[in-house]
Parts: structure tokens; C-alpha cells; sequence
């Protein structure tokens, strides 16, 4: 077992770094310069090419015998690969193409490289559409009824409400022949919903204004039915503004809370504008108690100025003292959202200045005087009208609404009040007061 083995010996007989340093000369590229072979071949095309070998010993091309009754042998080239178009191993190989397909020099000669073919000139026109074709008669009469209805809103805006309602009823008559057309064209769901809103809702309007208020509540009454027309419930309270000018007070509230109920909780303002229509609705029926009602919640929810004064106005009416002086200071408390300090300038810069005279007299300004003069007069003509009553004397009643309104932001009218207490008793012909 042992005569295989052999053990290492204990001296190192050969080095093991031995042969690190040998090289061959032939890498040695800093003699090159005195080897003739190689500056021979760089100065000629001796060795540029490898001389041909075949990888087969034969040079001999073997031709196939072919009968007809035999098969056919492979050929083989000199260079060792199979000849194109034979067969080898039962599979043909391909035939190479001699030039490339669909392409030739002489096609090439004398033509310019233009790949996009812009030689060719100019494309060719587009095609006119067809005016006769039953999609351009649908838009072009689209844009009638459209130009239509606008030109009944300018007339109407003018002031020429006659000639507004007649392009109303062309508005409208067109319209009908346009949705005959689409139903003949295409499905009654592409019929145009928003132009047939605005026709029959600018109809009705123009109805209404002209004191047709039949015809009116008849096209309300069309848009209103017809559940496609999203939103619509909303013109409910259009109607109840017709009944309302028909003295129909009954019919009028009705579509009033109609309305309410169609307007969401977030649009707070709407709501508030319905109720107030009620509260007047309720006020003209001599219904006081409903009015009060609708004001006090009102007044709760968003207090205004009109609602206000009519919530004093309808405690007069019910002879309520202490709710008539509670309506009048909740009429001196609403907000008038009016900044003074704006209109005067602070320093004495020259931009300043100029900005501040340029919005003294604009229309913002003009608006805000406007709203404070409404505020003003609704005032005065409270304190007029409940200082007899609310105590003992006029006398006694116009001092608590003096006293009210001097330790409000309407100072400026407690002189007022105090020259109508003045005139007051020059009517009582009491000269000494």
C-alpha cells in the first residue's frame, strides 16, 4: 500500500519562483525595430492575409448523380461548408439571393435620396364634407337655435320684450324640427338635452315677463315633468313667483316649499331666499303668525336687513310690544359688512392717495352707499312706525329707540329720530315740547 506514496522531501530541491522571469523573445516588442521579418511586413502586405486552407482534404467538388431514379448527394464546397441549395442531413439549405429583392442600381440612378417621397409634391386636397349629409343639416341647425336664443336674451336685456319672446318661439320651433331630425339620424338618447333646457327655459321666462303668465306655467310645467332634465324641481319657485303675482297665495306657498325641498341643506343662500319668498307670500295673505315663523328662522339661520324689517313689521301687525322691540334690535344688529377706514388714508404717500381717490367713487363704493342708505331708511321707518306704540307715550317709545340706536353702528340716526320726535309734536301742535 505504502509503494504509491510518496512524502514530501524535508529540503527544497527546486525553487518554487523558478521560471518567473523567463519569457519568450517574441513578446519582447522593444526589439522589434531590429527585427527584420516584422519592419518587412509593415513596409509591404507581406502577411496581411492568411493564405486559404481547406478544412477538407479534398478539393474535389463531388457532383450529385441524379436520376430517376436515385437521390441526390450533398455537395460540398472547398472550404469545407455544404453548397447552397443542398442537402444535408434531409434538410435543404436556403438559396442565397444574388441581388435584393425589389431593388436595383439602375432604379437608383440619377434619383436623389428622398426617403418621405417629398418629390412627389403636394398631398392631394382633403375632401369636403358634404353639406347635404344629415349630420351637417343636424349642426348647422343647432347653431341657429343657439344664435336664436341668444339673441332673444340681448332683447330681452334691451328692453324690447316683444321682439325677445317672438326669437323665444323661433327658438323653439326650430328646436323641435332639430330633435324630429336626430331621432331620424340616431338614437333618441343623442338627442341634445342642454339646448332643449335653454330653449324651453328662456320660452318660459320671456312668457312670464310678458305677463303670459299661462303659457308660462305650462313651459315650466314641461321642463319641470320631464325627469331627464336634472335639477329642474329648482324652477318650482319661478312658478310660485307667477302665483304670487296672480294673488294665488295658496298655490304660490305651495311651490314655494316645493322648491325648498328640491335645494340641498349647503346651499344655504337659496334656501334663504325661498323662505324669505314665503314669508312675504304669508305677509300679503295677512297670514302673521306664518310669516313670523318663516322670519324668526331667518333671522336665526342668516339675518338680513329685509328680514329683519318685516319681522318688525309683522309683530306691529299681531300688536306683540315686546316682540316688536326684540325685532327692531335684531334689525340694528345685522352686520352691514361695510369698512370706512378703507376710503381714508392713513399716510401721506402719494400712491397711497392716489389709490385711495381712485376707490372712493367706484362701483364697489357706490353699492356699499346704496346698501347703507337701504339699511338707513328700513331703520327710520321701523322707529317710526312701533315708537307710538311700544310704551305708554310716543314720546316715552322714541326715546327707547334713540337710546337703542346711539350704542349701535347707526349713531349718525339719533339726530334723526330725535328731529321726528320734534316734528311729531309740532303735528300735536305741543309747541313747547
Amino acid at each position: 500500500m505504502m509503494q504509491n506514496v510518496h512524502l514530501a522531501p524535508e529540503t527544497d530541491e527546486d525553487d518554487l519562483y523558478s521560471g518567473y522571469n523567463d519569457y519568450n523573445p517574441i513578446y519582447d516588442i522593444e526589439e522589434l525595430e531590429n527585427d527584420a521579418a516584422f519592419q518587412q511586413a509593415v513596409r509591404t502586405s507581406h502577411g496581411r492575409r492568411p493564405p486559404i486552407t481547406a478544412k477538407i482534404s479534398s478539393t474535389a467538388v463531388t457532383r450529385p448523380i441524379a436520376t430517376g431514379y436515385g437521390s441526390k448527394t450533398s455537395l460540398a464546397s472547398s472550404i469545407g461548408r455544404p453548397m447552397t441549395g443542398a442537402i444535408q442531413d434531409g434538410v435543404t439549405r436556403p438559396m442565397t439571393a444574388v441581388r435584393a429583392a425589389g431593388f436595383t442600381k439602375t432604379a437608383l440612378r440619377g434619383s436623389a435620396f428622398d426617403p418621405l417621397g417629398q418629390s412627389r409634391g403636394p398631398a392631394p386636397p382633403l375632401e369636403a364634407k358634404k353639406k347635404d349629409s344629415p349630420e351637417e343639416k343636424i349642426k348647422q341647425l343647432e347653431k341657429e337655435v343657439n344664435e336664436l336664443v341668444e339673441e332673444s336674451c340681448i332683447a330681452s336685456s334691451c328692453g324690447d320684450l316683444k321682439l325677445a319672446l317672438e326669437k323665444a318661439k323661433d327658438a323653439g320651433r326650430k328646436e323641435r324640427v332639430l330633435v324630429r331630425q336626430r331621432e331620424e339620424v340616431a338614437t333618441p338618447e343623442n338627442i341634445n338635452l342642454d339646448l332643449t333646457y335653454s330653449v324651453l327655459f328662456n320660452l318660459a321666462s320671456q312668457y312670464s315677463v310678458n305677463e303670459m303668465y299661462a303659457e308660462a306655467l305650462n313651459t315650466y310645467q314641461v321642463i319641470v315633468k320631464n325627469k331627464m332634465f336634472s335639477n329642474a324641481g329648482i324652477l318650482k319657485m319661478n312658478m310660485g313667483n307667477i302665483y304670487l303675482k296672480q294673488r294665488n297665495y295658496s298655490k304660490a306657498i305651495k311651490f314655494y316649499r316645493m322648491a325648498l325641498d328640491q335645494v340641498p341643506s349647503v346651499n344655504k343662500q337659496m334656501r334663504i331666499k325661498i323662505m324669505q319668498n314665503i314669508g312675504v307670500t304669508f305677509i300679503q295673505a295677512g297670514q302673521y303668525s306664518d310669516a313670523i315663523n318663516s322670519y324668526e328662522h331667518i333671522m336665526s339661520m342668516a339675518p338680513n336687513l329685509k328680514a329683519g324689517y318685516n319681522l318688525t313689521i309683522c309683530y306691529f301687525a299681531v300688536g306683540d310690544r315686546e316682540k316688536m322691540k326684540k325685532a327692531f334690535q335684531k334689525l340694528i344688529a345685522v352686520p352691514l359688512e361695510i369698512d370706512e377706514d378703507k376710503y381714508i388714508s392713513p399716510s401721506d404717500d402719494p400712491h397711497t392717495n392716489l389709490v385711495t381717490e381712485a376707490i372712493k367713487n367706484d362701483h364697489l363704493r357706490q353699492m356699499e352707499c346704496e346698501r347703507k342708505a337701504m339699511a338707513e331708511k328700513y331703520i327710520m321707518t321701523s322707529a317710526k312706525l312701533i315708537a307710538p306704540v311700544i310704551e305708554t307715550s310716543f314720546a316715552a317709545g322714541y326715546d327707547w329707540c334713540v337710546e337703542v340706536v346711539k350704542a349701535s353702528q347707526y349713531v349718525e340716526l339719533a339726530s334723526d329720530l330725535e328731529i321726528n320726535k320734534a316734528v311729531t309734536y309740532l303735528r300735536q301742535k305741543d309747541y313747547n315740547q
